[in-house]
């Protein structure tokens, strides 16, 4: 078990902690949030908050998913389990709880070769952009700038600066101004949710406590990554608080052209579309808002349905999932393109889940897709099955405060964020298996409280 550190100093009136006694470890998680699989599925990138402002920044660390799943085949199949010390404790050892649960230290799988770098404070949510040739690019929210961080992968490190190992970003990967120009304005606060696109070229963030949007330019042949454009009021204020909240963001088809974004807010029971235009003399490019419909199919007399959270589409895009508060619920959408050449974004059904309900992965495909729902406060993860009246086909313990959640479809694997334990729980997802549903490894020993 992992415990946070005494810093003796505190007791000390004229003492002062050295750069390298407050840089965060590159081995540990802290405070996870967001998570991504990379494609190709032999990586994954986890933000650490670094919530207790413990350490002079967060991080983004990359994590061997190869690795993992030779160790959660090893240990299914023949119930090996790693051997070696890791500070003075045993690596891996069966969960207590749970015999058919591994626990392993996190530095069997995490930045093993130093690939990770550090960012600001209380990063969200992390996109991955595909930029072809095994390389990509990652874009981070971090709330407490507020600025929006972003990092290139080669295919076996993250960098962000011209520094080391476990470097801190510079300002050149940090956005915090439009154009990146300091006497242009500055993002709204609260960068929160974020989501990128591939084919597009552009990353988009929405935030919390303003309703705005952010549009970034993200040319994959450039590093001339840019803060493009900013829409504000696109949301209705909540009338019980008076704030604006947007929140939840997907792409119908990331790997398509001429993309539709779907955003949601917290503040009004409203879903809105976004295009991204680009002019011919290559000025930035700017959002152009479309469409956009009422969650009136559920809720107090068809039509109180709002603070939607997590937001996700199916992979040919022919439905949109949402995770919704008020009332607790899941929402499927039909988001097929209709007669007129737009998707039709009509209901097809819903379901009750947890209270807290924060984002939602979508696993499998045609009848074995299922939609993975983290509930934060309950520590559990509702499983969705959307076929025929839509269902909760199953509830998943994975720990204490699940966040967000993303699938490794070909692998049968959907990694958990556990804020509240500095966990990623492992669920086998694979249909038929024993394990099905189950967490079978859990990475990181879970922080005292």
């Amino acid at each position: 078990m992992r415990l946070v550190p005494v810093l003796g100093c505190a007791l000390l009136a004229a003492c002062t902690a050295s750069a390298d006694e407050v840089r965060p470890p590159s081995d540990e998680i802290y405070f996870p949030t967001g998570i991504a699989v990379a494609p190709g599925e032999k990586v994954a990138f986890v933000t650490s908050a670094n919530s207790e402002l413990r350490y002079d920044s967060g991080s983004i660390g990359v994590l061997d998913l190869d690795a993992m799943k030779t160790t959660i085949t090893a240990w299914l199949a023949r119930g090996e389990i790693p051997g070696g010390d890791c500070d003075d404790e045993l690596c891996c050892e069966v969960d207590p709880n749970n015999a058919k649960t591994l626990v392993c230290d996190e530095s069997l799988f995490l930045n093993r070769n130093n690939e990770g770098v550090r960012i600001g404070n209380f990063a969200t949510d992390i996109a991955v952009q595909d930029l072809g040739n095994g390389q990509l690019r990652v874009i981070v929210p971090t709330r407490g700038d507020p600025s929006v961080a972003w990092a290139e992968w080669d295919g076996s490190k993250l960098s962000c600066s011209s520094g080391g190992a476990n470097a801190l970003c510079d300002d050149a990967h940090r956005l915090s101004y439009v154009q990146n120009n300091s006497d242009l304005a500055s993002i709204p606060e609260e960068p929160f949710g974020v989501f990128a696109d591939s084919a597009g070229e552009f990353a988009m963030v929405t935030h919390l406590t303003t309703g705005a949007v952010t549009l970034i330019d993200s040319p994959k042949n450039s590093d001339r990554v840019q803060v493009a454009d900013v829409l504000t009021g696109i949301f209705a204020a909540d009338p019980s608080n008076g704030l604006r909240g947007a929140t939840g963001i997907v792409g119908r088809l990331p790997n398509a052209p001429n993309d539709m974004i779907y955003v949601g807010s917290r503040s009004e029971d409203r879903i809105q579309t976004f295009t991204v235009g680009r002019p011919v003399n290559d000025a930035p490019p700017y959002m152009l808002p479309g469409n956009w419909f009422f969650l009136d199919a559920v809720g107090r007399n068809n039509g109180g349905s709002s603070d939607t959270r997590g937001m996700a589409a199916s992979a040919d895009g022919s439905r949109l999932y949402l995770v919704n508060r008020r009332p607790p619920t899941v929402q499927i959408y039909d988001t097929s393109i209709g007669p007129t050449g737009f998707p039709r974004n009509k209901a097809l059904g819903a379901t009750d889940i947890c209270r807290q309900g924060s984002t939602v992965a979508i696993s499998g495909s045609g009848d074995a897709e299922r939609a993975y729902v983290t509930c934060f406060q309950d520590g559990q993860v509702y499983v969705v099955d959307p076929r025929g009246a839509v269902s909760v086909e199953d509830i998943i313990l994975v720990g204490r405060g699940p966040y967000a959640a993303a699938a490794a479809k070909t692998s049968n694997l959907l990694l958990v964020t556990n804020f509240l334990e500095d966990t990623i729980a492992v669920v086998d997802t694979a249909p038929g298996t024993q394990t099905h549903n189950r967490v079978v490894l859990r990475v990181g020993k879970v922080r005292a409280q």
